[in-house]
């Protein structure tokens, strides 16, 4: 299984990603070690998730919606509002 994920930092801004490990992932978030997410603050908190059949498929989904530019319209599409 791979998932598509949004995360919500103190500052109110949003980061989405793709992982085989969900849980491991948003930790290693929080933990300040991922250089991408730093800028949002600390505590990041999972908004979102979706889940997929392939790691190709999820890195796709992941595309398409950082090419949306809109967080609210990834996060509805992500929470099954399409």
């Amino acid at each position: 299984m791979a998932y598509v994920y949004m995360l919500q930092g103190a500052s109110g801004k949003y980061s989405l990603g793709a992982t085989e490990n969900l849980e491991a992932r948003v930790v290693r978030h929080n933990s300040g070690m991922v250089h991408s997410t730093k800028r949002l603050g600390l505590p990041l908190e999972l908004v979102a998730s979706s889940e997929y059949d392939s790691m190709t498929e999820a890195l796709k989904i992941e595309r398409m919606l950082k090419r949306w530019k809109k967080p609210s319209k990834a996060l509805a599409f992500l929470q099954g509002g399409s």
